[in-house]
């Protein structure tokens, strides 16, 4: 079967990387980071936005990594896509398609938040408004892999690069700071809120937090308790009709570096009466 190719080189500069060298762990975590969000970036592409939550490698395509080159530490990934997804997307245009598709994914991810360029994507991100918040959430512990050697010495920066174009996305000292998680929160609280979007085929959602006030990603701590799922439904279905549409959640808060609320773990809702 015919495949596609997209190509892709991964570069790191500053400290001892301009040397071409890594420390070793940080080497093996910055190459588990890049496979893992890879695979996960060119699985959701192939299969119509699914985002996996565990290790797996992608249906419709496969990475490969180049030897490494001397002198610098630097990484060729080529990406493989199945003829029939090149079909489906253009085989023309795949190239650029699966760029605009990446950086924005990968940007969001570590809060750099870019819109698509390309009309294809652009459609994806309107069809689907929970999927960058859902997408981002699964990327985030693959890209805090991929900062562990800026973590060790904040001189060095990441570059994901376009052959032939340029960079497309840099990773440094404050997108370290957006992927790395400060605490998840060991109590729970309750906060008032409303529900403004929920994917009913998972445990991923969009609600907005009246203390806050602005809207918060969340997932259900019991993914298959339909109560809470129907309650989510409720809240949001009141909240499209003009309604209040309040409820209160029983949440645990996940906090960034900066301190900033990224995600709510909602483990109940109560309806307000």
């Amino acid at each position: 079967m015919e495949v596609k190719e997209v190509n892709l080189i991964l570069r790191l500069e500053g400290g001892v990387a301009d040397e071409g060298l890594l420390d070793i762990y940080d080497a093996a975590n910055t190459i588990t980071g890049l496979a893992r969000a890879v695979n996960l970036v060119a699985h959701s592409f192939s299969n119509n936005e699914e985002v996996r939550t565990k290790n797996q490698s992608a249906k419709g395509a496969q990475a490969f990594v180049h030897s490494s080159r001397k002198g610098c530490f630097e990484e060729q990934v080529d990406i493989r896509f199945d003829q029939k997804i090149a079909k489906k997307v253009g085989n023309t245009v795949l190239v650029s398609v699966f760029w605009d598709y990446l950086t924005w994914v990968l940007s969001n991810s570590v809060g750099l938040e870019i819109e698509p360029t390309t009309s294809y994507v652009k459609k994806i991100s309107q069809k689907n408004e929970l999927f960058i918040h859902e997408i981002s959430d699964a990327l985030e512990s693959p890209m805090l892999l991929m900062h562990r050697a800026i973590a060790r010495d904040d001189n060095v920066k990441v570059f994901f690069n376009r052959p032939r174009v340029g960079d497309a996305l840099t990773l440094g000292s404050e997108t370290l700071d957006y992927v790395t998680t400060r605490e998840v929160a060991a109590g729970s609280e309750y906060i008032v809120g409303n529900v403004t979007k929920v994917n009913v085929l998972s445990h991923f959602g969009r609600l907005f937090s009246d203390e806050e006030d602005k809207v918060v990603s969340f997932a259900l701590a019991h993914p298959d308790d339909h109560r809470l799922k129907g309650l989510s439904l409720k809240s949001m279905q009141e909240h499209n009709d003009g309604l209040p549409g309040k409820v209160h959640l029983r949440v645990k808060k996940i906090i960034s570096a900066h301190g900033v609320v990224k995600r709510y773990i909602v483990e109940d809702i109560l309806e307000i009466l």
